[in-house]
């Protein structure tokens, strides 16, 4: 989760259900996962953050996998990002109370987890 002045940042992908969701992907072999946090922010929306907080975890099975995802927070100085159209459809910045019903199933793990961290 990227915060910015109490609104997150959320994508749709370019592929796939094209429902919202957060700036996230893979963890390659042998990277940390709070690299990949910020690998895959700068990928997606073009920001570079500097510090994420992790904030939990969940197991997912959706779609025949198995993976561990790990969660990040971060909050940034400026609302501008820029979107890799390979990927991302769409970027926007929502209030807790705007996210939008067209959401991934990961949004709900991802808020849970934020809801419940010691920020």
């Amino acid at each position: 989760m990227v915060e910015h002045n109490g609104k997150f940042l959320m994508i749709r992908i370019a592929y796939g259900h094209k429902h919202w969701t957060f700036p996230g992907g893979g963890v390659d072999r042998g990277e940390l996962p709070e690299i990949a946090a910020k690998r895959e922010v700068r990928e997606e929306v073009g920001i570079e953050v500097e510090k994420v907080t992790p904030i939990g975890e969940y197991f997912n099975t959706r779609h025949y996998s198995k993976d561990t995802v790990y969660c990040f927070y971060s909050k940034v100085a400026s609302d501008y990002f820029s979107i890799d159209n390979n990927e991302v459809a769409e970027a926007r910045w929502f209030s807790l109370s705007e996210i939008p019903a067209m959401q991934s199933f990961a949004v709900r793990e991802v808020l849970n987890l934020y809801a419940k961290r010691s920020i």
